[in-house]
């Protein structure tokens, strides 16, 4: 995890050795597509970029710029011959070293240029980059079939790492279906590219666990069989009062649910604020609750404090569950961390591109996400603001596998977090 988080930062170096990095913010960057991926760079607190201020987010990234960033970012130790590999790169230039070790690691390949001129100065093509990524992550590179509609106009040697660099989700394509080889990127692409990139380095890394508050029949019907078909446990945190009441679930389908691995937790008796309440008031939502989850044969070990809580753990939690797990903080817990102040992150109905986000920090920082919604809409259907449909659980399980994250219940993640 360590390693992981320092060669983020080292990544975000790249931009520097010639460039200012002083600015907090840019805003050349504020309505920016990459604006997420960039921001993850300034939140390493190394931010490059100029003097006035601004990122310059569609100026293009040359070829020696990427390949260093592509060696931090790797870890490769540097290395230098005593005579350059290249007709074009001066072993008294910045960049020199870098494209050495590449060379040594088998990321460029001499033979590749013509009359072995590198043109470290010029714009690095995206097809280029694809090559550079899959060699370094030393991943086959065979195939005719690039995936993207203009496969069939790229040269046949190439295909095979732009479908590498698809598929591990390092390079995107255009909307129109295009990856267009010749292109040069630019440095908004190459910060998401090199973020990426990091984070498929540190795949497996990271926990996700996803819940459902408020016990609503919803869950059973369009999120369960949304679960059963990727394989995934979930959590379900009961207000114990109201299970079996109209528009809940019943005692028989969360039984069915943990059945398949799922597990079922206290989210209180009634469903009282417990800032509201006095301690006997609190100890009796505890204790009521977990009475009939006991009585039911449910699971019942872990706790969700009701409402907007996100203040200091209740001591009397802990006599009656393993866990407090708070709301709508959106953060990740990272150990060592306190199980009676666990974080969860509010799914409300999220864009593809913020649940790649938290993935991807999950899997840097090795930690664990406990996502959490409340009611489920059908596929296709458009969720209220407290809700997710069944389109955005599919792609967060799809992302979820994409980066290979284990997903586990509350009870299996405290265990498995315990061993970090």
């Amino acid at each position: 995890m360590k390693r992981i988080l320092f060669l983020f930062l080292l990544t975000v170096a790249f931009f520097c050795h010639e460039h200012y990095a002083d600015a907090q913010t840019f805003y050349d960057v504020q309505n920016h597509w990459a604006k997420g991926y960039i921001g993850q760079l300034s939140d390493a607190a190394v931010i490059c970029g100029y003097p006035d201020g601004t990122f310059r987010p569609e100026d293009n990234i040359t070829r020696a710029e990427f390949v260093k960033a592509l060696v931090v970012s790797h870890g490769f130790p540097l290395k230098a011959s005593v005579n350059s590999t290249f007709t074009d790169v001066n072993p008294g230039r910045w960049y020199y070293p870098y494209i050495e070790t590449a060379v040594a690691a088998g990321v460029i390949i001499p033979g590749e240029y013509i009359q072995l001129a590198f043109e470290p100065d010029d714009p690095i093509t995206r097809v280029e980059a694809a090559m550079f990524l899959s060699r370094s992550l030393g991943l086959a590179a065979e195939s005719a079939y690039t995936g993207f509609d203009d496969g069939n106009q790229i040269p046949e040697e190439f295909r095979g790492y732009i479908r590498t660099a698809k598929e591990r989700d390092l390079i995107a394509g255009y909307p129109d279906g295009t990856f267009r080889p010749w292109n040069p990127i630019t440095r908004a692409e190459a910060s998401t590219i090199l973020v990426r990139y990091i984070y498929e380095q540190g795949k497996g890394k990271g926990l996700v666990t996803v819940c459902y508050d408020h016990q609503l029949s919803s869950v059973y019907e369009n999120a369960f069989p949304v679960h059963k078909a990727y394989g995934y446990p979930g959590v379900n945190y009961v207000c114990t009062s109201s299970v079996g009441a109209e528009g809940a679930m019943t005692v028989k389908q969360l039984k069915e649910m943990e059945s398949a691995g799922w597990e079922t937790a206290s989210h209180s008796a009634n469903h009282l604020h417990f800032k509201d309440l006095e301690e006997n008031e609190i100890r009796d939502q505890l204790a009521r609750s977990k009475s009939w989850l006991q009585q039911q044969g449910l699971t019942g070990e872990n706790f969700a404090y009701p409402f907007r809580f996100a203040g200091a753990p209740n001591p009397l939690v802990q006599e009656y569950y393993n866990s407090g797990a708070t709301s709508y903080d959106k953060e990740i817990n990272v150990s060592p961390f306190n199980p009676y102040k666990l974080c969860r992150y509010y799914l409300q109905n999220p864009g593809a591109e913020e649940i790649k986000e938290v993935l991807d920090k999950t899997v840097a920082a090795g930690g664990w996400v406990i996502f959490y919604t409340h009611n489920v809409y059908e596929g296709g259907q458009t969720p209220d603001s407290k809700s997710i449909n069944q389109d955005t659980l599919k792609l967060l399980f799809e992302e979820t596998a994409k980066r290979n994250i284990q997903v586990a219940t509350v009870k299996e993640g405290l265990r498995l977090m315990a061993g970090k």
